[in-house]
């Protein structure tokens, strides 16, 4: 039986072990790259989603999980919306003045429409948890709508507002969120986040 010869030649032989040792090089420094130094904070990625909200914002992204942990046992201001949802950047714009005029440092913001797509056990949790609080549709089921914002003290509901996550029709964003309903709603949501800072 013939052997056969791995490389033809020796230079060959040192051409394939150079690309191997680069390779392997290549594999170790992207393997041990520091990825979140290239990931924004959540409130630039907030400003980048939401343009009407100023970079120094107060939001910091939130999942499912979060939010049930929230309104099981603990403490947070929530908004929940998305963005495809045109209500949302306006009302997030009103809420992040209100929280900066009180000196809140953060409200989490949950992105719900995947969630409430999918049918995931966590969102539907979080409806049935807030079933006295939520819309309920011709059909008899509970859902969130955009935008709400929620105000929770150690695992209870002190303020919910969806008063736009149900405006349909012509009305628009920019006609609706008129000098006198800004102060209005800055007004009744200052309130709550008073006593939520008590």
């Amino acid at each position: 039986m013939k052997k056969t010869k791995l490389y033809k030649s020796t230079a060959q032989m040192i051409i394939y072990t150079i690309i191997f040792i680069i390779c392997l090089v290549l594999c170790i420094i992207i393997g041990t790259k520091d990825y979140s130094k290239d990931k924004l904070s959540d409130n630039l990625r907030f400003s980048s989603i939401y343009d009407k909200v100023s970079e120094d914002n107060v939001y910091k992204f939130a999942t499912a999980t979060d939010v049930l942990s929230i309104i099981n046992n603990g403490s947070g201001i929530i908004l929940m919306g998305f963005p495809l949802n045109k209500w949302t950047n306006d009302y997030a714009y009103i809420i992040n003045d209100v929280a900066k005029e009180k000196n809140i440092k953060e409200i989490y913001y949950y992105d719900f429409l995947d969630d409430r797509e999918n049918k995931n056990g966590t969102y539907e949790t979080i409806v049935n948890e807030l079933s006295v609080y939520t819309i309920t549709d011709d059909l008899g089921k509970n859902n969130i709508y955009a935008p709400t914002l929620m105000v929770v003290k150690e695992g209870k509901v002190i303020g919910y507002f969806d008063d736009t996550a149900i405006m349909k029709g012509s009305t628009k964003p920019e006609l609706y969120y008129t000098d006198g309903e800004v102060s209005r709603i800055k007004r009744e949501i200052g309130l709550v986040f008073d006593e939520y800072l008590k």
